[in-house]
């Protein structure tokens, strides 16, 4: 009996030195697929991995800026699975304790032709003073037959360095293809003047 007591006790003692060395490893990769995409789902791992990789270290509390999630292609046009991500990843942003500034009415936010990067304003520092924020979230989506490929940085406003990255690759789904399907084809439309 001595000796069943042992085991058992040994093997318990076993579990729970697994279990507590599998909570040591890294909780969450730099990229992960995600197979049954929802969008607040989907948002959640952005937001936690733009918290998670933040080199400033001010993490929630911040009060931050989103521009809408642009085609890689094309960083005039958009879709609505674009403008949806962003609505979502603004969502769970303020959840996790940033203060998320609406700017939409504003006719400063534009997007600058050939430069490769979304920008917000000719001034971007005019800009955070004028709307307080420190930092400024930008991303971009990559369609592939099967997946659309998110990144997302978050910028410091006023030194437009980068503070934290995120990337995540997500299955395509019919709701998603109805998302990017904004004129007939899955085709991207152009910004609008409300989205600039």
């Amino acid at each position: 009996m001595n000796r069943a007591r042992r085991a058992a006790g040994a093997a318990v003692m076993m579990i729970i030195c697994l279990l507590w060395a599998g909570g040591c490893s890294s909780r969450r990769p730099q990229t992960v697929s995600v197979m049954s995409p929802d969008f607040f789902g989907i948002s959640e791992e952005i937001a936690v991995q733009l918290s998670h990789n933040d080199r400033q270290s001010a993490g929630s509390g911040q009060r931050l800026i989103l521009t809408t999630m642009v085609n890689i292609d094309d960083f005039s046009k958009t879709s609505r699975f674009g403008r949806t991500l962003t609505e979502a990843l603004a969502t769970r942003l303020f959840q996790h304790g940033y203060g998320v500034a609406e700017i939409r009415k504003a006719a400063e936010v534009m997007i600058k032709d050939n430069s490769g990067e979304l920008m917000l304003t000719r001034d971007l520092a005019m800009l955070s003073n004028q709307h307080s924020v420190e930092a400024v979230v930008v991303g971009t989506y990559s369609l592939t037959p099967n997946s659309v490929i998110l990144n997302v940085k978050l910028l410091d406003a006023t030194s437009e360095d980068v503070i934290s990255v995120a990337g995540l690759e997500i299955k395509r789904s019919n709701a998603i293809n109805d998302l990017l399907n904004s004129t007939g084809g899955l085709a991207d439309g152009e910004l609008s003047a409300y989205e600039r």
